[in-house]
């Protein structure tokens, strides 16, 4: 089961839509006992309050949780690499792929990261997706975009060490804080 905090990147970065997000909360009820108030108000809310719900539930459950975090920013990576793998198998369009990216690159571009002000935050791990994206519409396809093609599997490599470097960097801190 996805956790609160993948089906909001899921929700920022894709197109999840709301009666997915509805069967999740369902499933969520009926396997477990603590369940908090705010996952019965997500069954009546409307597509405007589905954001800052699903927000306000992640931040409950891991207090530093938000848009430009970096555990957002890991599960955004891990999201690409499933959008990334579905596009390979065919299962998506350059347009699905790029519109992700998209969304990536701007909702990350500036995080704090603690950067000298004069330096925006541009996750690195992205390389040169959004410009392999630059131009893309529904006219694409696979094979009229081939660069899309070998760009992404290029960049998969790139997106996996990423995520396994601030996984354990994420782990040590966890450690360094027990023993502290």
């Amino acid at each position: 089961m996805r956790t609160l905090q993948e089906l909001l990147i899921e929700y920022w970065y894709d197109q999840l839509d709301l009666e997915s997000i509805k069967k999740w909360a369902y499933s969520y009820i009926s396997e477990n006992d603590d369940i908090p108030e705010e996952l019965f108000e997500l069954l009546d809310a409307d597509k405007y309050q589905f954001e800052s719900l699903l927000l306000k539930l992640s931040m409950t459950i891991e207090k530093d949780f938000s848009s430009q975090s970096v555990g957002a920013e890991i599960l955004a990576a891990k999201h690409l690499i499933k959008v990334a793998a579905n596009y390979l198998e065919g299962k998506l369009t350059p347009v699905d792929v790029c519109r992700v990216v998209g969304k990536i690159d701007s909702g990350f571009l500036g995080a704090p990261r603690g950067l000298p002000k004069n330096v925006a935050y541009y996750p690195n791990w992205l390389g040169n997706l959004y410009d392999s994206c630059d131009w893309c519409d529904e006219t694409w396809t696979s094979d009229s975009a081939p660069h899309l093609k070998s760009d992404l599997e290029a960049q998969l490599v790139v997106v996996e060490q990423w995520i396994e470097s601030h996984n354990n960097s994420s782990k040590k801190d966890a450690v360094n804080r027990a023993s502290s």
